[in-house]
Order: C-alpha cells, then structure tokens, then sequence
C-alpha cells in the first residue's frame, strides 16, 4: 500500500549507524552549524553546485607557516561537462513507492569545504544528474567520509517520507490548526496528534483484506494506489 508506511523516526537511521544522522534540506548547509555539530552527529544537506572546495594541506607543510587546506578544486558545476568525472548509475529510489524512480547518475568526493572568515569543514560530496533530463543536477554533502555515497542518497530519500506525514497530518489530523498560544498546550495536543497518525496506519495495515481499502479517484486526478486520506476514510465507515 503506497504512502502508508509510516515513516522513519530520526533516530531510526542512528540503529543502523554508530552515530546519529542527521538529514537537513539546503538550508542548513552553513559552515559554522556544520562544524560545531559534526563531532556528535552525521550531517547530510544540500550543497551548492558553486561552493569552494579545496584539497587536504600536504603533509608535511610546504613552509613553516601552519597550512589549513590545499589546492583549490574544480567546483562541481564544472565536473558536470568535465570528461574527467568519472559517473556511476543506480536505480533512484521512487518517493511514492507506486511507481519506479527511474536511473540516475551520481559523482562522489572529498574535500575540504571552507569561505572566508568560516570554519573549514571536510565533506564527502555526492552529485547527482538526471540521465531523462526530468530534474536538474543536484550535489549532497555528508560529514562522516567513510559513508559510501549510495547511502547518503538513500539517508536523503528517506526524508521524504517526513514530509509527507508532516503534510497528512495537518491537511488530515489538524496539526498546526489548534488555536492555542502557549507551549504546555501545544505539547499536550501535537504528541497524540502524531500518534494517531501512527494508530491509523497500523490498524489499516493489519485489516488491509477485511477493510477492502481502494483508491478514491477523480478524471483529473489518477492514483494507482491507497494514500493516508483513503485510510482515513474508511477506517472512520469500519468504525
């Protein structure tokens, strides 16, 4: 059933890992955020396809005065015609689980992320092309160096699945609607919200074959498969 499983909680990437994971959007892809929270945790963000990336310091230093970084590398816009980028294809994971992700082709390095007056940040960076031409290039960074770059794609997909509950859940559910201005009161109303989210979805789950569940569709709208408003729907008929 498409759209119903219910999504990964942050810290369930952290069971499979021996840190915790982050997963941000570009937003926080700041040099000083990135650099005073990557001891204790995994950050994976966007990156900018112009963003100065530089080589490690050689070693042992060239003079005696203290080298931070190395030579300058090629920005990842100009890897994207540079014949020398070496590209790797892998089947991208669908969003909507119904339908196939198609292919992709991905680039991956390291190096040393730094800018002016910021704190300089060694990344693993991922690179991303749409063979199909349907979206545009687009580059990830992920702290840790050691992680292969299929799963910090994978790690990144995932976030979707966050979105969406976050999305269902108030078109659905009345997160973010109560009229309510103090803290205590949207902590006693947001937990169980989310949580009914969860109880709908295990229920219909598990009486997938008593419940019948089935797509509601209109002319302008085709859909394959059930969403969580045609679990939400007949869960309320059953009950």
């Amino acid at each position: 059933m498409a759209h119903l499983a219910i999504p990964l909680p942050p810290a369930f990437v952290a069971w499979l890992w021996p840190y915790l994971v982050a997963v941000m959007d570009g937003e926080f892809a700041a040099l000083p955020l990135l650099d005073a929270v990557s001891p204790q945790m995994v950050a994976i963000t966007r990156l900018r396809l112009d963003a100065r990336l530089f080589d490690p310091p050689p070693d042992p230093p060239l003079t005696l005065r203290q080298v931070m970084k190395g030579a300058r590398q090629p920005s990842l816009r100009a890897r994207l015609t540079d014949k020398a980028t070496v590209w790797r294809r892998a089947v991208q994971p669908s969003r909507t689980r119904w339908r196939p992700g198609g292919w992709v082709d991905y680039a991956s390095g390291t190096a040393l992320w730094h800018h002016q007056g910021k704190p300089i940040v060694p990344i693993l960076w991922v690179m991303v092309r749409y063979p199909d031409g349907r979206r545009d290039p687009e580059a990830f960074l992920c702290t840790d160096l050691s992680v292969p770059p299929r799963t910090v794609l994978e790690w990144f997909n995932r976030r979707w699945a966050m979105e969406t509950t976050y999305e269902e859940s108030r078109a659905h559910l009345g997160i973010e609607t109560q009229q309510q201005w103090a803290d205590p009161a949207v902590f006693r109303t947001a937990p169980p919200l989310f949580g009914l989210y969860s109880l709908i979805t295990l229920s219909v789950h598990q009486n997938a074959s008593r419940l019948a569940l089935s797509p509601r569709r209109a002319i302008w709208y085709p859909k394959p498969a059930p969403t969580f408003a045609d679990a939400l729907v007949r869960l309320r008929q059953h009950l």
